[in-house]
């Protein structure tokens, strides 16, 4: 069986520690030090770091050159070196280099299978005043350049209802989904034709379980002849990313009373500082509405008893 490597990929940047401990606390194979095309940037500290990390005899050490400055050619350098390790495991590490790198890091994250990390400038619990600077680090500003805006994708409209209802509950049926989704009306049920309690186990299926689950936005559990539904963190993060309308949030306040608003809005979320590293679809993105195919599952048998 192939074994693959961890991969990170990271911007140079001043704080060193900020590269060089998670390459050891998350056991990297290997780093790809994307670095200033500049080297007049570089402090002799980064030149002593780019040399201990080489003479580390298990770390494969590999550096690039990119205007970290310039946000199409930081872009192609960090999507490129993610795509040349496209079959081991990839983590971007955004928290060094300009925070044009920090958003190419994340931007390229979302072309392939990675995981993008942030990694705080100090302890939580460090001492503030041997922290803050005495004066500002730089002096002056430089140009001002326009960004280009990107589309962040996340699940469909009536799928986000779905992740609304279920914040807070310890889990739902499938019936209940139903239930829900016809008071609501929401489009794959009240568009439809079927008539069968079949027939809506397989549009709930197909249309908003499925494509939930394969995104990581919920789960599913066997409970006795029930299936219930539960959702994951990234369920509650996209709810912060792609937040309900007031109306949608008071009728699911009148539904349950024992949710309250907060919970339905943005600072419900993790912040991705909090967030465990791990598996690489920690990712917020996903296919806007996907999930439009038959179920593969049989909702004849027990399912249809949930």
């Amino acid at each position: 069986m192939e074994v693959t490597d961890r991969v990170h990929v990271v911007a140079q940047g001043w704080e060193v520690a900020r590269i060089v401990e998670p390459i050891y606390e998350l056991k990297a194979d290997k780093v790809v030090l994307i670095l200033p095309e500049n080297r007049a940037f570089m402090a002799e500290f980064e030149h002593e770091m780019l040399e201990d990390l080489r003479s580390t005899d298990r770390l494969a050490v590999e550096t690039r050159d990119a205007n970290l400055y310039d946000m199409g050619n930081a872009v192609q350098t960090f999507t490129q070196a993610v795509k040349d390790h496209e079959d081991d495991d990839v983590y971007v590490n955004v928290s060094t280099g300009p925070q044009v790198a920090a958003i190419a890091g994340m931007m390229a994250a979302q072309t392939a299978d990675a995981t993008p990390f942030y990694v705080r400038s100090a302890p939580a619990d460090a001492d503030p005043e041997e922290i803050k600077p005495d004066q500002p680090i730089i002096p002056e500003a430089g140009e001002i350049s326009e960004l280009p805006v990107f589309e962040l994708q996340g699940p469909s409209p009536e799928q986000l209802r779905i992740l609304g209802f279920l914040v807070g509950r310890d889990g739902a049926t499938k019936k209940e989904l139903i239930r829900y989704a016809e008071t609501e009306e929401l489009p794959f049920i009240a568009d439809t034709d079927a008539k069968s309690d079949e027939g809506r186990y397989r549009l709930l299926e197909s249309h908003v379980i499925d494509p939930l689950t394969e995104g990581g936005y919920v789960s599913v559990e066997k409970a006795g002849r029930k299936k219930v539904v539960h959702i994951e963190q990234r369920g509650i993060d996209a709810l912060a990313a792609f937040p309900l309308d007031e109306e949608t949030i008071a009728a699911l306040e009148s539904d349950r009373r024992d949710v309250s608003v907060d919970e339905l809005h943005a600072d419900h979320a993790t912040s991705w500082s909090d967030r465990p590293i791990g598996h690489s679809d920690g990712r917020l993105t996903a296919q806007h509405g996907t999930g439009t195919t038959a179920s593969h599952s049989d909702e004849s048998g027990a399912d249809a008893e949930d």
